[in-house]
């Protein structure tokens, strides 16, 4: 295989690394990978042909492919789903990867082009292509699974937090591979610094790594102390609600132990004294009952809570939920999300005079819990880039921990307001089989 040939593989193989994150990560909109692939490839052995074609210098041409990199890019922005600054994300991350195995391919060429039968070139096409197979490996058993995971319980903030590490590192490997370790400067410059060069771009991969593992670990571990927090205030909530159910069952013996007592002092009244008795009688026993909103405990225990709360403060709570005991939805999902959203509309409603009211309503659709939280609130919406901003301190970690904990397929969580009414949509998928 001659220079030219080798050339070829070597963008071949280059076009490929930049597409693999995309294509292993994301969906394509029509479902026509193949056409998508093909069409990269003829727009990049096209920019190749030119540099050929025209004699275009090294440093112009690193322009021109920059250029080109934006084009692709925007190729595989229209055919491809998922969330924008996913897909830079994920293509800056591919593009890092190219540079580092160019800048591999320098230092194997150099090291074994000596020792070896084999071309400058040739060295270069094996080199590149373990690369990419590592690549390919590395993208598909590790990067899909956690950038899958980041992105969807990090912030949109964050999103451009976690996408600014590739980015700088590119830049950074760019310049090196154009100048320290440029074919060029491998003649000049002495072997120490090509292997300081190549300890730098291996501690790139290994920041990379260290930093979106961390990042997922500290979001997992703040998800768990969330998720905590709550189920020890649900336990505190049943252990309270037990007691209550232990008073009542003593107060109900009492009553018990009482009645004949009761009969017997009515067996030597009067008419009109046993009536005074009877009715005296009647308002000491007229406490009030427990609703039942649903055949949950858990879920029922909630909503028992908060329909106190709403009784206290004059909020009209109306709860229809077909929620059984054996819901395929773990009782804490199903606490988290409920319980947030019945905190957040009666923060909405107290800061009104008149007009309170939550209506909460839940069924049951075959493979599905469907939800539907509407509540009163003052009108003031407050949004930056179609993202609602909270007003409290905290920042607000209601609505924040809900789309944490709907974290499956099919799970979704969407709001939509007037000028009096809020609603929360939430569809939780079946979770018997996870």
């Amino acid at each position: 295989m001659n220079d030219a040939a080798c050339n070829v593989v070597l963008n071949l193989i280059n076009v490929a690394v930049r597409m693999m994150p995309i294509f292993v990560c994301l969906e394509p909109k029509r479902k026509n990978r193949e056409n998508i692939a093909a069409v990269s490839v003829y727009l990049w052995v096209i920019m190749v042909s030119l540099q050929s074609l025209f004699n275009i210098s090294e440093p112009v041409f690193l322009v021109v492919q920059g250029i080109f990199s934006c084009f692709f890019f925007l190729l595989l922005l229209i055919f491809f789903n998922g969330e924008l600054i996913k897909k830079v994300f994920l293509y800056l991350s591919a593009w890092l990867f190219a540079v580092l195995s160019m800048s591999l391919n320098e230092f194997a060429a150099s090291v074994l082009g000596k020792s070896i039968f084999l071309s400058y070139g040739q060295i270069c096409v094996i080199v590149s292509f373990l690369s990419a197979c590592g690549f390919f490996i590395f993208v598909r058993y590790w990067l899909k699974g956690k950038t899958g995971q980041l992105f969807i319980q990090l912030s949109k903030r964050s999103h451009l937090l976690l996408a600014a590490y590739p980015a700088i590192s590119l830049a950074i490997s760019l310049f090196g591979t154009s100048t320290i370790f440029s074919r060029e400067s491998l003649a000049k410059r002495g072997f120490e610094d090509v292997v300081f060069y190549l300890a730098f771009c291996t501690m790139i991969l290994v920041l990379y790594v260290m930093i979106l593992d961390g990042t997922l670990e500290a979001v997992s571990r703040k998800k768990t102390e969330e998720e905590l927090f709550f189920a020890r205030q649900l336990i505190g909530k049943q252990r309270e609600h037990y007691n209550q159910m232990l008073e009542h069952a003593d107060e109900l013996r009492i009553i018990r132990h009482d009645f004949r007592h009761h009969i017997h002092a009515l067996l030597h009244m009067d008419k009109d004294q046993q009536r005074k008795y009877l009715l005296d009688l009647n308002k000491e026993l007229d406490t009030p009952k427990e609703q039942n909103y649903c055949e949950n405990p858990a879920v029922n225990q909630v909503l028992q809570e908060y329909g106190t709360r709403c009784q206290e403060n004059q909020i009209e709570f109306v709860a229809s939920l077909d929620i059984s005991a054996h819901i395929p939805i773990d009782d804490l999902t199903l606490c988290i999300v409920i319980g947030n959203l019945m905190e957040n509309s009666m923060e909405a409603c107290l800061k009104l005079k008149k007009g309170r009211f939550i209506h909460l309503q839940a069924r049951w659709m075959q493979d599905h819990l469907m939800m539907l939280a509407e509540n009163s609130y003052n009108g003031q919406i407050n949004e930056s880039g179609g993202r609602l901003l909270s007003s409290k301190q905290d920042g607000g970690l209601g609505f924040l921990s809900i789309r944490r904990i709907l974290n499956r397929p099919g799970d979704d969580f969407d709001v939509c307001f007037n000028d009096t009414t809020f609603t929360a949509m939430v569809n939780i998928m079946d979770r018997s089989g996870i």
